[in-house]
């Protein structure tokens, strides 16, 4: 793709470049939330591991009466060992998982302006050539997912026919 360089288009070059710019950094932080996730998931799971070795719900209250565990551990520890995986679940998102989220509504934000920009800076007729890329990719990319849907009610259709 060529490009040419009026002021304007230099202007939407800039633009862009510094879209990228503000980009790695989010990635950077996208990446500290995602290890901070990471690490709750795996606390959230040695939790439950902790509760289901009990083997009954006596036991939880005996740690509680004698103090072991807080109030507020009780209230968990009984909620996962009555409902299971189930209630791991449908835990409530954390803070930092929050953040992972809103930091990657404003990568993709920030990034759909980038490759707008970018797309501004090109001819006319650069521009025309990409709108039919992108116009055939969208084509390839629907024969795909038909594709793979024919091919689960082939599969599906035939583990029918199996279990019957």
């Amino acid at each position: 793709m060529s490009r040419y360089l009026k002021p304007r288009d230099h202007g939407y070059l800039m633009e862009a470049a510094a879209c990228t710019k503000v980009l790695r950094d989010l990635h950077r932080i996208e990446a500290k939330f995602a290890r901070a996730v990471e690490k709750e998931g795996d606390a959230r799971q040695a939790e439950f591991k902790k509760v289901m070795q009990y083997r009954n719900e006596r036991e939880i209250q005996d740690d509680f009466g004698w103090g072991f565990i807080t109030e507020a551990q009780y209230d968990r520890y009984l909620l996962l060992f009555q409902q299971g995986q189930a209630a791991m679940e449908q835990l409530p998102p954390t803070k930092n998982e929050l953040a992972m989220r809103l930091v990657r509504r404003i990568i993709a934000d920030i990034d759909r302006d980038r490759r707008e920009w970018e797309f501004s800076a090109l001819s006319p007729e650069d521009q025309q050539a990409e709108l039919a890329r992108a116009e055939q990719a969208k084509k390839a990319w629907k024969q795909k997912i038909a594709e793979l849907k024919r091919k689960r009610g082939i599969i599906e259709a035939s583990e029918a026919q199996e279990e019957t």
